[in-house]
C-alpha cells in the first residue's frame, strides 16, 4: 500500500514539473522575445489616443496583465485601466483627442457609465472625443454616445443594433427531472426568486413583477442618457427602439436617426485627426505615470467584485471572499497615511455566513476611519448586506440594489442514482450524520430546521439594514422580502444616500475625513499569476481554476457553479438573475 502512495505521489509530483516547465518555458519565451521599446510609445505633440474597448469589461483586475498571463490568455483592459488613462490624458498636453472604437462590450452598464463619465471630463478640458462604429450593439452604442462626433462605416453591412433591455433565464427543472437531479428551495420573502430556475419551469409571478419593474427603470435611464448625449427627444430615441422598421440601423438611416453624424471608413476618420500615424496611441502604450504615495495623505479604493463565497485558493478573481477582503482592510488599517476608504461593490451575492463576516470587518473599518460605499453594476443581496455598515451609501443610476432577503438549495441526485444503477447504505452515529447527503432528498425534519436558520438569517439581515440605515424594522420589510430596486428606487426607499458615480464617493470619503490634498490607493493589490500560484503552494486544482476563468463560461456552467457552490453551503443570500445582458 505505502508503495502504491508513493509512485501516486511521485506521479504527481512529475505532472507538476512538466507543468511548471512547460509555463516556464512559455513565459521565457515571451520575456526573450519581448521588446522592451513595446512597453511605451514616445507620445508626439498633437497626438490622438485610440481606445479600442472590445470583449469583456470588468471593474478591476487582481492579477497583474503582465508577461506571466500570456500563455493563457491577450491582454485585455478593466474600466479602472480605462479610466486612469482618461485621466492621464486629460491632463496630458501633448493628447490633443481621444478616438473611440467600441466593438461587442460586454459589460453592466453602471460600469460603462463610469468610462462615459471620464470621457465627458476630458471633454470639459476643451478636447474633443470623436467615435468610431462598424457593428456595434446596445452597449457600444450607449459607450459611444457620449462623443462629441459619431463616425459609421457606411458598408449597407455595417450598422447599429439597438435591441432595449433584457435577461434571458433558462430553467432547468425539466433538465433535472430528465437526468435525475432534484433541487429543494427554501425562501424567507416571497420577492427572493434565487433558486426558482431549478424547480419551476417560468419566473413566479411576483418575481417577475418585480424584476419588470426594475427592466423598465433600467430602460428608462438608457434612453434618458441616449437622447441627451445625442440631443434627441425620448419620444425619437423611444420610436427608434420600438417602432423602426429595420433590425439594422445603418447608412442614410443612421444619419436621419441622428444616431451618427457622418459615414466613413476608419482611415479617412483617422487622416482627418492625425498627419503622420505617430501622433495614433494605442491606449495599451500609452502607460499611467504612478504618483509618488511616500507620507501624502490617501483614500484607499476596494474593489469588491464578484459572487460572495469562500475562497479556496488564491487563483479566484470572480469571488468576493472574507478572507480577500479581510487582507484588503488589515492592509489599510495598518497604513497610517490611509484616512477613508471607498468599497466598490459589485457583487450580486452568494454566502450568508461569509456576507456576515464581511459585515463585521467593514465594522472594524469604520471604527478607524470614514467607510463610503460606491455600488457599481449590482449591490444586492448579500452584495447590499455587507454595505450597510457604512457611513454613505452611493449608488449609479444603473445600479441593482437591495434584494433583501435569504434562500436555501438543497441538491440530491437520489434519482440519477436508481437510474444508472447506484444504491447506498449508511452506518450513522449522530443524528445529522449525513445531512447534506448528496445522495438522499433531505427529510422533513431537516428542512423544517433549516427554515428556521434561513428565517434567523433573514431576521439578522432586517435588522443591519436597519440599525446601518437608521429606519425602523417594519419600513426595512416593507422594501424586503427579497425585492431588487434601481438605484432611483433604492433612494426613495433610504436603502442609499445618494446616487452618484465613483469619483462622488471618493470626495465624499475625503470630506468625511477631512483631507482634502491627498492621492488614490487600490486593493486587492494586484498579483502575477507566478505569486498567486506560490502563495497556494501550486494546487493543480487552483491553476486548473485558474486558466477555467480565462474562458467565457455558458449558461449551463453557471448552473454547475452555484450547484458546487451551494452543496456544502446551502444558506444564501444571492440576487435571482446575474444582470441586464442586452
Amino acid at each position: 500500500m505505502k508503495g502504491k502512495w508513493f509512485s501516486f505521489g511521485c506521479l504527481t509530483s512529475v505532472v507538476i514539473v512538466i507543468l511548471m516547465i512547460v509555463f516556464l518555458f512559455a513565459s521565457l519565451n515571451n520575456v526573450s522575445s519581448f521588446d522592451k521599446s513595446k512597453l511605451t510609445t514616445k507620445v508626439a505633440d498633437n497626438s490622438v489616443l485610440h481606445l479600442k474597448i472590445s470583449g469583456n469589461i470588468s471593474e478591476y483586475n487582481e492579477l497583474k496583465d503582465d508577461f506571466f498571463m500570456s500563455p493563457f490568455a491577450p491582454k485585455t483592459f478593466t474600466a479602472h485601466d480605462i479610466i486612469e488613462k482618461i485621466k492621464m490624458a486629460t491632463n496630458d498636453p501633448r493628447i490633443d483627442s481621444i478616438i473611440l472604437e467600441p466593438k461587442w462590450i460586454s459589460a453592466g452598464y453602471a460600469t460603462l457609465h463610469e468610462i462615459s463619465q471620464a470621457l465627458k471630463e476630458f471633454q470639459k478640458s476643451g478636447k474633443p472625443v470623436y467615435a468610431y462604429l462598424e457593428m456595434c450593439g446596445n452597449k457600444d452604442y450607449f459607450l459611444a454616445s457620449c462623443a462629441d462626433k459619431i463616425y459609421l462605416n457606411p458598408s449597407a453591412s455595417a450598422g447599429i443594433l439597438l435591441t432595449g433591455v433584457g435577461s434571458n433565464m433558462l430553467f432547468y427543472k425539466d433538465l433535472f427531472e430528465k437526468v435525475g437531479v432534484e433541487m429543494t428551495v427554501l425562501h424567507a420573502g416571497e420577492y427572493k426568486g434565487a433558486g426558482e430556475n431549478y424547480y419551476r419551469t417560468s419566473l413566479s409571478a411576483p418575481v417577475k413583477k418585480n424584476l419588470t419593474s426594475l427592466f423598465s427603470d433600467i430602460y428608462d435611464n438608457i434612453t434618458h442618457e441616449l437622447a441627451e448625449n445625442r440631443g434627441i427627444s425620448i419620444e425619437d430615441i423611444t420610436y427608434i427602439y420600438e417602432q423602426r422598421d429595420d433590425i439594422f440601423i445603418n447608412q442614410n438611416k443612421a444619419i436621419e436617426y441622428n444616431l451618427v453624424d457622418e459615414l466613413a471608413f476608419k482611415e479617412e476618420v483617422i487622416s482627418q485627426l492625425i498627419s503622420n500615424e505617430n501622433q495614433l496611441i494605442a491606449a495599451n502604450k500609452y502607460k499611467v505615470k504612478k504618483l509618488s504615495a511616500k507620507d501624502k495623505d490617501k483614500i484607499a479604493v476596494i474593489y469588491a467584485q464578484g459572487q460572495i463565497a469562500i475562497q479556496t485558493s488564491g487563483l479566484q478573481q470572480n469571488i468576493l471572499s472574507a478572507k480577500k477582503l479581510s487582507n484588503a482592510i488589515d492592509k489599510i488599517l495598518n497604513d497610517n497615511t490611509i484616512k477613508g476608504t471607498v468599497i466598490r461593490i459589485d457583487s450580486p451575492g452568494g454566502s450568508a455566513l461569509e456576507s456576515e463576516i464581511m459585515h463585521n470587518k467593514l465594522k472594524e473599518l469604520k471604527a478607524r476611519m470614514p467607510v463610503v460605499i460606491s455600488m457599481a453594476n449590482v449591490a444586492a443581496s448579500g452584495g447590499y448586506y455587507i454595505s450597510t455598515p457604512s457611513d454613505y451609501v452611493f449608488a449609479d443610476p444603473f445600479t441593482i440594489t437591495g434584494s433583501i432577503g435569504v434562500v436555501a438549495m438543497f441538491p440530491n441526485i437520489s434519482a440519477l442514482n436508481k437510474k444508472i444503477g447506484i444504491t447506498t447504505d449508511k452506518i450513522e452515529k449522530g443524528k445529522y450524520s449525513n445531512i447534506l447527503n448528496l445522495y438522499e432528498k433531505p427529510d422533513q425534519a431537516t428542512l423544517t430546521s433549516f427554515k428556521k436558520g434561513i428565517d434567523k438569517t433573514y431576521i439578522e439581515f432586517k435588522t443591519r439594514v436597519a440599525n446601518g440605515r437608521n429606519i425602523s424594522l417594519n419600513d426595512v420589510e416593507k422594501v424586503a422580502k427579497g425585492q431588487v430596486w434601481s438605484s432611483e428606487k433604492a433612494l426613495e426607499n433610504l436603502l442609499i444616500d445618494e446616487v452618484g458615480m465613483l469619483s462622488n464617493a471618493i470626495s465624499k470619503a475625503s470630506e468625511l475625513a477631512n483631507v482634502s490634498d491627498f492621492i488614490e490607493t487600490y486593493y486587492p493589490e494586484p498579483k502575477s499569476m507566478f505569486e498567486e500560484m506560490l502563495m497556494d503552494k501550486l494546487q493543480m486544482a487552483a491553476k486548473a481554476n485558474a486558466v477555467s476563468q480565462l474562458y467565457e463560461s455558458i449558461e449551463l456552467d453557471k448552473a454547475v457553479h452555484k450547484f458546487n457552490l451551494i452543496k456544502n453551503d446551502p444558506v444564501q443570500m444571492i440576487i435571482p438573475i446575474t444582470g441586464i445582458t442586452n
